[in-house]
């Protein structure tokens, strides 16, 4: 065989390789589950390691200054109006990566993780807001989630956000919006100084964690 038909023969190898990629890799969580099937609960279990470390970390008392400056204190933010064509349900809404779920919540994250979207229990609510509001869920979720669902209440996408895209929480049928200022990767939050906080694994089975900071807009 010639040269340059040994080069054809390669380039089409590689391009029905990387077409085989492509076609499998929206089905890797379902195989990757199928052969591992306790890998939905050991990733519920990190996310909700990270979970227990910010509400220890909130809990512990700081240290005193040895010069403390008063600091004035923000007015606070008027509640949106009630909206009756909004959901009952309180929900989370990020147009730019097709999320549009329910937020759920409990202590029985185990449980709830499988339901979709989680509400840290130890923080606030859109309403009160003087701590940050902390939602967490699977990137990849579990095997019996329809794709559907999965695209509605995983963060998978959640990576994709970026400085300046913008958040929505219903609330008891009240639009709070929010503005996201910073990204990261970690293994813990950093910023307790944000309105919201969302977070997911970044990679299978690892401690680090993929964090989003945003601001409540005052509108």
């Amino acid at each position: 065989m010639s040269a340059k038909k040994r080069f054809y023969a390669g380039l089409g190898v590689s391009f029905w390789v990387l077409t085989a990629i492509f076609v499998l890799l929206p089905s890797w969580p379902h195989i990757y589950y199928r052969l591992s099937p306790q890998a939905s609960s050991l990733l519920a279990s990190t996310i909700a390691s990270t979970a227990a470390a910010a509400s220890e970390t909130v809990k512990s008392p700081s240290p005193t200054p040895l010069a403390p400056k008063p600091t004035p204190t923000p007015p606070k933010m008027a509640l949106p109006e009630v909206d009756p064509t909004l959901p009952a349900e309180n929900g989370l809404i990020i147009d730019k990566i097709g999320v549009r779920g329910q937020i759920h919540e409990g202590e029985d994250w185990q449980t709830i993780l499988k339901q979709g979207i989680w509400r840290v229990p130890s923080f606030d609510t859109p309403p009160v807001n003087d701590r940050p509001i902390i939602l967490a869920a699977h990137r990849w979720g579990y095997l019996e989630w329809s794709a559907s669902f999965r695209k509605l209440n995983s963060f998978y996408n959640l990576p994709q956000l970026k400085a300046g895209d913008t958040i929505q929480i219903v609330w008891d049928q009240r639009p709070f919006e929010y503005r996201v200022y910073a990204t990261e990767t970690g293994t813990q939050i950093t910023d307790y100084s944000a309105n919201l906080i969302l977070y997911t694994c970044q990679l299978w089975n690892s401690p680090v964690r993929f964090f989003v900071y945003a601001s409540r807009l005052d509108k």
